[in-house]
């Protein structure tokens, strides 16, 4: 069935109670997809959806508001992931039932946490584009508090997985934002390449990307857990010694 023209009734009804926003964005989303982020414009959008050019502004007086939107949708997305894979499929509950609980192991769920983020990446490229997209504060202004607070959410579950290794001595103790920027630097990075096409020669199926996926999680987090191990050095060792070369 040919879909409905623009302002035509049929496609007014279809937009109804609410529906226009969510037709707005899914519009966005599928431009993005197929043409980059580039060509996303309220025009464009509008076109697509089938309906006036003006529509759109009812929703989103502004392309950035339109950004910002889709970008609390794609934090919003990746924070169920990771929130998911952080609390596992049977994580610190009963083996069997009358059992005692298996304790969490932090190291497993780093690599979790980690997978979700590498996993949401790759299936999303489109939702990467506009959430990590450059932002310029001067015409755009800061994130609203709303964006601000779902990406701040979902960075969060990285930071609580570096706790539980903290806690199980299977990471250096310190500031957990410090590891867990090295993680989503990991993460991010590997998924970037990869949505990229950068990574098809070395990588060339999916068990083989599984499989570098949690090769390199798992040595991220190895090499935490031998940080943690190697005690600190003396102040001593560490530079000068007090009153050196003083008479």
């Amino acid at each position: 069935m040919p879909a409905a023209k623009r302002d035509s009734p049929a496609a007014k009804r279809n937009y109804h109670h609410g529906d226009l926003r969510r037709a707005l964005l899914d519009s966005a989303w599928r431009i993005v997809a197929e043409k980059g982020l580039a060509a996303l414009t309220l025009r464009e959008v509008a076109r697509a959806a089938g309906v006036s050019h003006a529509a759109p502004y009812h929703h989103f007086p502004t392309r950035t508001a339109l950004l910002d939107a889709l970008a609390e949708e794609g934090f919003a997305g990746l924070d169920r992931a990771m929130g998911e894979a952080k609390a596992g499929p049977a994580a610190g509950g009963p083996a069997e039932v009358g059992q005692t609980p298996r304790p969490v192991d932090g190291a497993d769920v780093m690599v979790r946490i980690g997978r979700a983020y590498v996993d949401f990446a790759c299936a999303h490229p489109e939702q990467l584009q506009v959430m990590f997209r450059p932002r310029h504060h001067e015409s755009e202004g800061p994130p609203p508090p709303a964006l601000a607070e779902i990406g701040a959410q979902a960075y969060g579950h990285l930071a609580d997985g570096v706790r539980v290794c903290q806690a199980q001595g299977l990471a250096p103790a310190g500031d957990p934002n410090e590891l867990a920027l090295s993680a989503w630097s990991l993460v991010h990075g590997f998924a970037s390449l990869w949505g990229q096409g950068q990574l098809g020669a070395l990588i060339p199926g999916p068990e083989q990307f599984a499989r570098q996926r949690d090769q390199l999680l798992r040595n991220l987090q190895a090499g935490w857990q031998a940080a943690a191990a190697t005690p600190a050095a003396p102040a001593a060792q560490m530079g000068s010694a007090p009153n050196a070369g003083v008479p």
